[in-house]
Formats: structure tokens, sequence, C-alpha cells
């Protein structure tokens, strides 16, 4: 929207010198009302030539006046009367954007020599819409730049760093993560295998309990037979007296038969098998005897191994208990321990999460930061 700042009487003079007369008259509303500005303000004819500067842009570019000499070769008391595409890189570019329909007002900034300036340009046309020249408004934002600059440097730097700490926090939770999962796996294992020893220590208990059992019963079954093998020896004691007295009976008829003479000689033959038959039967008594007392031994000998065997076997079995309530206590740290270091696998994979979540948050914000900065350079 172009700029009506021209009476109805000044019309009529529809050049550049008009509008320059007007404003060399301090006391003209145009000229008051542009001086009054609180901002640099240029007027430039139709041809872009600069005519006029409100006192605000005469001090700015008092201050300015070394960078734009050394920019431009311009010195400030040339500033006026010139063109303003001594300060374009390509006039003719400038030109074409001036005369497109709707290109005004416009918004520029330019850099030169450390000085950005921010400007705004517009055409002062009357109602007819004659184009009488140009209003520039402009601003050296240079010191807020830097300050931009410095603050966005700042911002990106600690964004960096935090970066970088959250770049080892994901590094440190990662490497957690993996030793917390190898240390499940580790711990499910011995998990398993201090189960396993539970059920073979349960098993080697019942079968300690078994021969603990049969061990009773081998010593139960040879007191038996002891008791067995003196009941033998008392028959066989039995037995003897009566071979014994047989004997005796032989003897006495061997004598009879003698004193009977002829008579008594078969009976004589008799008594005397009879004899030999009761001193067979004692010797073999004998024999028994002595076989029954070497079973006698034996069995108690037996019996006393056993009663040892039985001892020790019984201690073994109080200590396999012992050992298999041990493990089966150890069993259920351990399964309390595994699902302990699940756990602290799984916070490790939640902390690795949220840390990644952290890093593209700050990655995030430092490329709004740079978004803003560009806007605030660029306004």
């Amino acid at each position: 929207m172009a700029l009506n700042l021209l009476s109805a009487g000044t019309r009529r003079g529809a050049a550049g010198g008009s509008l320059a007369h007007l404003l060399a008259d301090p006391t003209h509303p145009l000229a008051a009302t542009l001086e009054c500005l609180n901002g640099n303000c240029f007027v430039a004819d139709p041809a872009l030539n600069l005519i006029w500067m409100n006192e605000h842009a005469r001090r700015t570019m008092t201050q300015l006046a070394p960078a734009v000499s050394s920019a431009f070769g311009v010195n400030l008391a040339d500033v006026l009367g010139g063109s303003i595409h001594r300060f374009h890189a390509d006039p003719a570019r400038i030109e074409r954007i001036l005369h497109e329909p709707g290109a005004l007002p416009r918004d520029a900034t330019f850099s030169f020599g450390g000085i950005t300036l921010r400007t705004q340009i517009n055409a002062i046309t009357d109602r007819s819409g004659t184009r009488h020249g140009y209003v520039v408004l402009w601003d050296n934002v240079s010191g807020r730049n830097t300050q931009a600059d410095d603050s966005y440097r700042a911002v990106e730097a600690g964004f960096a760093e935090v970066s970088n700490v959250v770049q080892d926090m994901l590094d440190v939770s990662g490497a957690t993560s993996a030793q917390a999962e190898t240390a499940a796996a580790a711990t499910e294992e011995l998990r398993a295998a201090v189960a396993e020893i539970a059920r073979s220590s349960t098993t080697a208990s019942d079968q300690t309990r078994a021969a603990v059992t049969a061990v009773s019963e081998g010593v139960e079954k040879l007191r038996d037979l002891q008791r067995s093998s003196a009941e033998i020896g008392d028959f066989l004691r039995l037995i003897t007296g009566v071979a014994e007295q047989t004997k005796m009976l032989a003897l006495n008829a061997t004598i009879e038969a003698a004193r009977a003479g002829a008579a008594g000689k078969g009976f004589a033959v008799v008594a005397d098998e009879v004899k030999q038959l009761a001193g067979t039967t004692s010797a073999s008594i004998g024999d028994i005897e002595a076989r029954i007392e070497a079973i006698q031994r034996a069995a108690g000998e037996g019996f006393e191994a056993l009663a040892r065997i039985e001892e020790l076997i019984q201690g073994i079995s109080e200590g396999q208990d012992s050992v298999a309530a041990a493990i089966e206590e150890q069993s259920a740290v351990t399964s309390e321990l595994a699902s302990a270091v699940a756990g602290i696998a799984d916070g490790a994979r939640k902390v690795a999460h949220y840390t990644a979540d952290s890093q593209a948050a700050i990655a995030g914000a430092t490329e709004r930061a740079a978004t803003m900065h560009r806007l605030l350079v660029g306004s």
C-alpha cells in the first residue's frame, strides 16, 4: 500500500523537485511528520535518488559513516543527492521489484562491513496513484543481531554440552542394559542349575533314606540269622548229647555181647555199627557246629559292619537333608535375584529409551533455537 502523503495543492507539481521543495520547508506538515518519526527515514525521488533524511537518520549515519565509506566509498556528505542503487549489488533487480504490482511496501535486510540494516521501502503517491517518490524507514540491527548471535551460540553450546552428556548417558545406559541382559541370562541359568541341583539333592536324599531303610532291614535279618543260628546250635548240642548217649549204649551193648559169647556175636556187630554211626554223627555235628559258629561270627561282624554303615548313612542322610534345605533356600534367593536382575535390565532399557527421547528433544530444541535465530536476524 503506497503512502498518500501529498495534499491536493501539491499534486499539481508531480515531480521529484516538488517533493524535495516540500521537504525543504521544515514547517510543512509532511516534513514535520517525517522529522518526528522515532526512527531513521530517507526520502527518494522516483529515480531513487536520496533527497532528504530526518535528524534521527542523520545521527545514525554519522555513526555508520566509516563503515559506509569503507564498504561503498560514499562519504556522509555525499549520501543525499546520490542514488540508492549505490548500495545495491543488482540495481536492475531492485527496479523490477519496485515496479511489480503489490510489491510495496517491501521489507529487506542487508549487511556490509559488520553492519546489518533492516529496511522498509514504500511508494509516495497522490490520490490519483501517481508515484512521486519513495520513503525508506530503516534501523541498524547490528547490535541486536550480535546479541542474538551470542545468545544463540551460547544456547547452541549449552545444547551441545547437554547433548554430549545425554550421549554419554545413552552409551552408559546401553552398556548397562547389555550387561544387565547378560547378568539376567546368567542368573537365569544359575537359577535353573540351582533348581536342578535341588531336584538332584532331593532325589539323593530319597535314595539315602531308602539305603538307610535297606540297611536297617539287613541288620534285622542278620539278627534273625543270629537267632536262627543260636537255635540250630541248641538243637545240635541236643543231638550231640543223644549221640554221646548212643555211643555209651553201644559200648555197653558190645560189653554185654562179649559176655554172651557166641550168642551175642550178631548183637555185638550191630552195637559196633551203632557206635560208629554215633561217632560219625558226633563228628559231623562238630563240623556243623564249627560252621555255625563261623556263620555266627560272620553274622556278628556283618551286623556290626551294617550297624556302622547304618550310622554313617544316617549321618549322610541328615547332612543331605541339610544340604537339600540349603539348596532349596538358595534356589529361592536365586529366583529373587533373577527377578531383580530382570527388573534392572528392564529399567536400563527404559533409561536408554528415555535418554534417546531426551536426545531427540534436545535436537528438536536446538533446531527450534536455530529457526528463531534465523527469524530474528532476518527480521
